[in-house]
């Protein structure tokens, strides 16, 4: 049973990093651009609970973004989607959302808040380029 369960889950894995793999060569474009960040997630009003790791992003020219998040320590990745208009970036880290990040470029990185799940409560976070 529990072999069942991990080989479906390194299944689905495989098959949702190829996916992804695969569209980002079938649409890449001239204009696109991959980013390299260290991550920082916290609670502003206590400073604890600092979530950290690395994300690649890429910005579609079409306003999308997609991209892995890499947890501290940890030898993953977690599927990141959204995107971008402007200075505004907003990203959803996670298949159901685990992290929903709405942010603003400013000289290359990106600052915002960040909530997770469907909490209410508030985080702040800083993406950092690398």
């Amino acid at each position: 049973m529990k072999r069942s369960i991990v080989l479906r889950f390194v299944a689905l894995a495989l098959f949702v990093g190829l996916a992804s793999y695969a569209g980002t060569v079938a649409t890449a474009g001239a204009q696109d651009q991959t980013t390299h960040y260290d991550v920082a997630i916290w609670n502003p009003l206590t400073h604890d609970y600092p979530v950290t790791g690395t994300m690649d992003i890429t910005y579609l020219e079409n306003g999308i973004v997609r991209g892995y998040y890499h947890p501290a320590g940890l030898p993953s990745f977690i599927p990141i989607t959204g995107g971008h208009s402007g200075d505004h970036v907003w990203l959803t880290i996670g298949q159901s959302g685990q992290w929903m990040l709405n942010g603003h470029v400013r000289d290359g990185k990106i600052s915002g808040s960040a909530t997770r799940g469907t909490g209410v409560t508030p985080y702040s976070f800083t993406a950092t380029p690398h």
